[in-house]
């Protein structure tokens, strides 16, 4: 079982997300922003992996991957992406595969397929 947080604005998404790490046994917490993610992290909250969503409200994926690396240089991160208008979701993914996430997801994507990224984060 690892510990996992589910940093997603979109509440749909995010309570998809948890019911499907919560049956692969795994302990969820969950952030509404980047900003919330930031904060969790910050009163030392420790994660396994964490997953975002790159485009969001407050504080977005990208500047909490930022944030979060600086208080947890190891940490494992998962960004998935549906974009936007602005922004399409290769270039938010793209950012984050060059900051270091593990793995990248655009939305919609299969649940194997989540659990399997999920499974590499896991790997030392």
């Amino acid at each position: 079982m690892a510990r996992i947080l589910i940093v997603e604005d979109t509440r749909l998404m995010r309570d998809s997300l948890v019911d499907v790490l919560g049956a692969a046994g795994h302990e969820v917490t969950t952030a509404d922003d980047g900003a919330q993610a930031v904060e969790i992290v910050a009163e030392g909250a420790a994660f396994d992996v964490i997953v975002t969503d790159i485009i969001m409200p407050e504080m977005d994926g990208i500047q909490a991957i930022l944030e979060i690396q600086t208080m947890v240089p190891e940490a494992r991160i998962i960004a998935i992406s549906g974009g936007s208008a602005r922004l399409e979701k290769a270039q938010g993914l793209e950012t984050a595969k060059r900051l270091g996430a593990v793995a990248v997801l655009e939305k919609p994507f299969e649940v194997d397929v989540f659990l399997a990224a999920v499974d590499l984060a896991l790997t030392p």
